[in-house]
């Protein structure tokens, strides 16, 4: 009988924490990606094309190698600019590896205005004027590391990361952590899954108040085919969450599913041509490697008319 008070708070936690869990976690996610992952529909959680696969799932932050990359996008230009910018590293060692991420997404263009008679509505003669324009930003921070298993099948990560939110009215910095895990099969088969902000990362603001970002999964499947000297890569995956994060996902039962997929075509190991559909729109890209230097290019369409987003990397293999 002393078990079962220990048995009801088990139950219950979960629950009272899901009250207070919030969607906003999605704008501090959402750019740990890179363009080749983004070409293939943003399919990173079974496979990692390049250092930026820590933002995927940690436990394929090491499949391209030692490494750097840096990578710029630029989304929605003409409908209000967000820009991003990341630099990710990798670095192999004995027992895996280690790697980490720093970023920062910028909402540029945000006008604060007023109205000139404050006692009147708004109308013909007493129209709104600007008085600043500012910008919103995230800054994060992360570290990463990777064990893999002698025979390398298996593939064990986590990610421990910060971030500092400045939302012009407030301000908040958060903590938070990624597991992941990942097999590989002889046959070309790898099956991967990523289980987003586990500590129910913390949001703290300026305004006292405390927000938890919701912990997300991921499921995901890759199949490569070699032949001739060049691979043919297939890609499948899906968040998964108990909480929906907008309308275009579906669910089944309790459980709300995001799926995506792609396709990636690499030519002798220089040149990759992709495509696929990711969380809101068609993906296309590209990339090409020569001598360790690589670049990757995709562009992302937006379903609602939105606009396409750029992005661009450049990095090295060592």
């Amino acid at each position: 009988m002393r078990r079962f008070p220990t048995v009801i708070i088990c139950i219950l936690f979960p629950v009272l924490l899901a009250a207070a869990w919030t969607d906003l976690g999605a704008e501090f996610e959402f750019y740990r990606e890179s363009p080749a992952a983004a070409g293939v529909g943003s399919c990173g959680v079974a496979w990692g094309m390049d250092p930026a696969a820590w933002g995927y799932n940690p436990a394929t932050g090491l499949d391209a190698g030692s490494g750097v990359l840096l990578k710029h996008t630029s989304a929605f230009t003409g409908n209000g600019r967000i820009a991003n910018d990341l630099l990710a590293l990798s670095y192999k060692t004995s027992f895996g590896g280690i790697g980490g991420l720093l970023y920062r997404n910028g909402a540029g263009n945000i006008y604060l205005t007023s109205l000139p008679d404050t006692t009147r509505p708004v109308g013909p003669d007493n129209r709104p004027v600007v008085d600043d324009t500012v910008t919103a930003a995230d800054w994060v921070g992360q570290v990463s590391g990777v064990y893999t298993g002698t025979d390398g099948h298996l593939s064990l990560g986590a990610n421990l990361k910060v971030f500092y939110r400045n939302l012009v009215a407030a301000s908040g910095f958060g903590l938070g952590a990624d597991l992941g895990i990942r097999y590989r099969f002889d046959w070309g088969l790898a099956l991967g899954a990523r289980f987003q902000n586990a500590s129910s990362s913390p949001v703290f603001w300026s305004t006292d108040s405390t927000d938890y970002l919701t912990p997300r999964a991921g499921l995901g499947g890759m199949q490569e085919f070699a032949f001739n000297g060049s691979k043919l890569r297939l890609y499948l995956e899906s968040e998964v969450s108990l909480e929906g994060l907008d309308s275009l996902e579906t669910h089944l039962g309790p459980i709300y599913l995001r799926p995506r997929g792609g396709v990636e075509f690499v030519i002798a190991d220089v040149l990759s041509l992709r495509a696929g559909r990711g969380d809101y729109g068609w993906t296309v890209g590209a990339g090409g490697a020569f001598k360790g230097f690589f670049a990757d290019y995709a562009y992302r369409t937006h379903d609602g008319g939105l606009g396409g987003t750029h992005l661009v990397a450049a990095g090295y293999r060592f």
